[in-house]
């Protein structure tokens, strides 16, 4: 059974995790088009994401929703290693191979954005892409983040070695730059 709905914009709501998505998160999270952008993430087995999503639920700083459209599930979003002492966390998103391109991944890190700056007060939010990733790059400069420093030769990736961009957003920059 779908999780209840947690935050709803134009096209994407997202929802909470439930034992019953593991199909949907292990399918996707293996698929090469999703895959790839995540060198830390291995081939997982149904034992490995049930721990990770142990974890999940045990993690009562972080945030891990499922972005749907129409009530499909189209991809993941998650803030986590919060740290409320200094205001911080970082954000992390993923579409469908089939839901990729069609500004889901963005919609879906803007409302958790809005939401860590609004409801959880954080200061300061960072995030990470590979520098090959062009899409999640080109998203999370569209919400204001800013380029702060690079990973050189962070992942080994499709036989090569890339780096790794940094990006943050300041809630300052995220207030005179939302619409």
């Amino acid at each position: 059974m779908p999780g209840p709905v947690f935050l709803t914009g134009d096209d994407v709501t997202l929802r909470t995790v439930e034992r019953d998505d593991l199909d949907f998160l292990q399918r996707n999270r293996n698929h090469p088009a999703v895959r790839r952008w995540m060198p830390r993430v291995q081939p997982e087995n149904r034992e490995q994401l049930e721990a990770d999503f142990e974890g999940y639920m045990s993690d009562t700083g972080g945030v891990n929703l499922l972005a749907c459209v129409d009530g499909d599930a189209v991809g993941f979003c998650s803030l986590f290693d919060v740290n409320h002492d200094s205001g911080r966390a970082e954000l992390a998103a993923w579409v469908t191979p089939d839901a990729q391109g069609a500004g889901y991944g963005t919609e879906a890190a803007e409302l958790l954005v809005e939401y860590a700056f609004a409801e959880r007060r954080l200061h300061r939010l960072v995030a990470g892409a590979l520098a090959t990733n062009e899409p999640s790059r080109a998203g999370l400069e569209t919400l204001g983040f800013v380029e702060e420093g690079r990973q050189r030769d962070q992942y080994f990736v499709d036989g090569e070695y890339v780096d790794r961009v940094l990006y943050g957003l300041l809630e300052s920059e995220w207030r005179n730059g939302a619409s």
